[in-house]
């Protein structure tokens, strides 16, 4: 790796400290709470001086979305290291939903008026948590495969027949776009993969949503592990 100069590193460190302000913004005030002036006054430089680092606000959103899905997928990391499951994958999740609720917000919430995260920087950071859920789903259906099956057959009428077979044309466009997008990761995983992988997904930040947004009322905060341990079960059956 070439040595970095001095200035190379004293512009890093200014990128994290910039990065380190945000962050502590969105998390006491949300993103109604982000400002450059505000935060060059914390570094103790003129509001020109920050703009040499991010040059609008909206770079500064792009910059705290690219470090929270960072930091959500380096916590799913962790704890598939110690158990590859999909369970422990959503607990983590939500552990983290609870401990930066409003970095929670910024990424899987609302989508901010007037914004739009460019995909050639957040694409990456934001979907290596659904790719690690896409393994585990992989990983499961080999081992279902790999399983004695019984001999029962299902009996289907032609019509049942030619209504299942529109449906799965019609499943097979849907997924098209989630296909292609996978293969630019550099990923292939077949159509059965692909949407058990949505449907908990789906399942897992819809719940942290309605826990994290109030929308199931009060009374959750001592259960809420429980109940996406239940619900995690549930689509496993």
């Amino acid at each position: 790796m070439a040595e970095t100069t001095p200035r190379q590193r004293a512009r890093i460190e200014t990128e994290a400290q910039i990065t380190a302000i945000g962050n502590r913004m969105v998390d006491d005030d949300g993103v109604d709470g982000l400002s450059l002036r505000a935060i060059a006054r914390e570094l103790g430089v003129v509001s020109s001086a920050v703009y040499r680092y991010v040059k609008s606000r909206d770079e500064l959103l792009t910059i705290l979305i690219r470090d929270a899905f960072t930091q959500i997928a380096d916590a799913v990391d962790e704890v598939m290291e110690g158990e590859r499951s999909v369970e422990a994958l959503a607990l983590r999740m939500l552990e983290w939903s609870r401990t930066y609720p409003n970095r929670w917000a910024l990424i899987y919430g609302t989508p901010i008026a007037d914004y739009e995260a460019p995909r050639e920087q957040t694409v990456v950071p934001g979907t290596r948590i659904m790719v690690t859920l896409a393994e585990l789903v992989a990983a499961g259906q080999d081992g279902a495969e790999a399983a004695p099956k019984g001999r029962a057959k299902s009996k289907e009428s032609a019509a049942t027949s030619k209504s299942s077979s529109r449906q799965r044309r019609g499943m097979e466009a849907a997924l098209q776009p989630l296909r292609e997008g996978l293969v630019e990761l550099g990923l292939e995983f077949d159509d059965h993969v692909i949407l058990e992988t949505v449907t908990i997904w789906v399942a897992v930040i819809g719940l942290i949503n309605g826990l994290r947004f109030g929308q199931f009322g009060p009374g959750f905060d001592d259960v809420e592990d429980d109940l996406m341990s239940g619900v995690v079960g549930r689509l496993g059956e």
